[in-house]
């Protein structure tokens, strides 16, 4: 019985030296991964839990889209993720320094924070505005429904939210007067997230660069259902909840 109990005892040291192994592992790889890649998130990774990025075989609408808005073609082709994701995918992110036609991850304003979901949202940079010392001066890209009388109201919103954050509905605003607003969307989606159908069915207002936590650089096909499958059983349980569930 003592060799027996020295056995088991010897069994969870071995199971509890692992689970450290792992731990100590895993948490290593997180740091150099942000080091490396210099995201503004915990842990560099975003697992893909809709399917406004999906592109359907054979649809070039996505492409379409933009090229009636004013964006040429090849610039297009020079665009990162052209080939879109799926639910359930992961995407490795790096540095948030975004351009027009990059996958960027934002993190929602609080005034569209009325979804099921409020994770970031992951989409494409169809439009940038320029403001310079609190001013609109230009654009690249298309700002579909906006023009930039009503950017510069945008701007305005800001330089008011450095006066009173607690009352802004962005979650967090540059620290320059200088800075660039992002019109996205998603490429399986109709409208941009600021305009949408019509007012009622925007998803996001212009997006601040302060809001932008990363840009989508590797895609890694289906390995977001690794999270996304227990989190879900374990929301049948009253635990958690489901990205799915909306």
């Amino acid at each position: 019985m003592p060799e027996e109990d020295a056995d088991l005892g010897e069994k969870v040291l071995g199971w509890v030296r692992d689970i450290l192994d792992v731990a100590l592992t895993v948490g290593v790889s997180i740091i150099l991964l942000k080091l490396l890649l210099g995201a503004d998130m915990l842990v560099p990774l975003v697992v893909v839990t809709s399917g406004s990025m999906i592109h359907e075989p054979g649809d070039n609408s996505w492409n379409t889209w933009m090229e009636e808005r004013g964006i040429r073609d090849e610039a297009i082709r020079g665009f990162p993720l052209t080939g879109g994701f799926n639910i359930g995918d992961m995407m490795i992110v790096k540095y948030p320094d975004a351009n027009l036609g990059d996958v960027v991850i934002y993190e929602r304003d609080l005034d569209h924070v009325f979804f099921a979901q409020h994770d970031p949202i992951i989409h494409r940079v169809v439009g940038v505005a320029y403001i310079e010392d609190g001013k609109y001066v230009s654009s690249d890209g298309s700002l579909d429904c906006m023009s930039g009388r009503r950017m510069q109201e945008f701007a305005d919103l800001v330089e008011s939210c450095r006066q009173n954050m607690d009352e802004c509905p962005y979650p967090a605003i540059p620290g320059e007067k200088t800075y660039r607003f992002m019109m996205t969307k998603g490429d399986n989606n109709d409208y941009s997230d600021q305009c949408g159908l019509n007012k009622a069915s925007t998803i996001a207002y212009p997006v601040n660069e302060a809001q932008i936590l990363g840009r989508g650089w590797i895609r890694l096909p289906y390995l977001g259902w690794l999270k996304i499958i227990p989190t879900c059983v374990l929301r049948l349980f009253g635990i958690g909840s489901c990205p799915l569930m909306f």
